[in-house]
């Protein structure tokens, strides 16, 4: 319940932190309920991780979505919002196009 209040030395940081602990929050409840109302042992390991990357990059696809000025308008999210938040965390970031948050097809990465 405190993620919404954490700060870190810069914006981006400060909003991935956000972004992971209640996306994972999320996850360890639906992960639960899941196992309560099918009575059944834990998931395992494997599974947990995949749903995990699943729902991480489906955030990263969302916020590069929200770049789109001419279909957001004024509420649209800074490009420079979207590189600070993802920073060191896409695979092959490095090799990725000066505009990548509007391009399809980018993951991130794992380790």
């Amino acid at each position: 319940m405190a993620g919404g209040v954490t700060r870190h030395s810069d914006s981006g940081t400060t909003r991935l932190y956000k972004i992971l602990i209640t996306e994972s929050a999320h996850l360890i409840w639906r992960i639960r309920n899941e196992r309560v109302i099918q009575q059944s042992g834990p998931a395992p390991l494997a599974k947990i991780q995949n749903r995990w990357l699943r729902i991480i990059n489906n955030r990263l696809a969302i916020d590069c979505a929200m770049t789109d000025r001419a279909k957001y308008g004024k509420k649209a999210l800074k490009e420079s919002l979207v590189k600070s938040t993802w920073r060191k965390t896409l695979k092959g970031e490095r090799t990725l196009a000066k505009d990548w948050p509007k391009r399809v097809g980018v993951l991130v990465g794992v380790g």
